[in-house]
């Protein structure tokens, strides 16, 4: 819920940043798809966890856009990792970090995109390489997810900098620089969210 209501806070500043290499919409897309998170987590209550990231992922999938398949491949990719847990089993720093790797390479699948072409990987590309320091170190999961959060966050703004390589964004070239890219955005704002309700 958290997640959702920090979408739902950032909808016009999301819009914002879209609408200089998109259509300006991605801030409303994200906010469907945040409503769709509530009514899935309303209605979901008993769900395992592998099955309640798959109807998360059907119904952020829903709302289309570009971001809608991007957040479903890899919430499914997530989903299948969870289903090959032990059920009813703590989440662990390693558990999480395997997560994130499968829905990034599910996402890098998806659109053939790599860290440094101003997409949501710039975002969470960082955030798995802190999960990952964070498992090597021994780090408590609170922690871990932080240090991921903030990582994020730099990665998300180290987009403004960037050309963009790879979807609508990237006919604009050299004009494509100058604002953080909206999906890499919202991500962080989903980390960081997910993170402070976990501490």
């Amino acid at each position: 819920m958290a997640a959702a209501e920090a979408v739902e806070t950032s909808r016009d500043e999301l819009c914002r940043l879209d609408a200089a290499a998109g259509d300006g919409d991605h801030g409303v897309t994200m906010a469907l798809a945040a409503r769709a998170v509530r009514q899935t987590l309303a209605a979901s209550q008993d769900a395992s966890a592998d099955q309640l990231v798959t109807e998360l992922a059907m119904a952020i999938g829903s709302v289309g856009g570009a971001i809608g398949p991007i957040y479903a491949s890899g919430l499914l990719a997530i989903a299948g990792m969870l289903r090959s847990s032990p059920a009813n089993e703590t989440l662990t720093v390693p558990q999480v970090l395997a997560c994130a790797e499968a829905a990034e390479s599910a996402i890098s699948g998806l659109g053939q995109a790599k860290p440094g072409d101003k997409t949501i990987l710039d975002a969470l590309d960082p955030a798995i390489a802190a999960l990952r320091q964070a498992s090597a170190a021994g780090t408590g999961l609170d922690d871990a997810l932080d240090a991921a959060a903030a990582a994020a966050r730099e990665g998300a703004a180290s987009t403004a900098a960037m050309i963009a390589s790879v979807g609508r964004a990237s006919r604009l070239g050299e004009r494509s620089r100058g604002l953080a890219d909206p999906g890499a955005s919202s991500f962080a704002m989903i980390l960081g969210a997910l993170a402070a309700s976990a501490d």
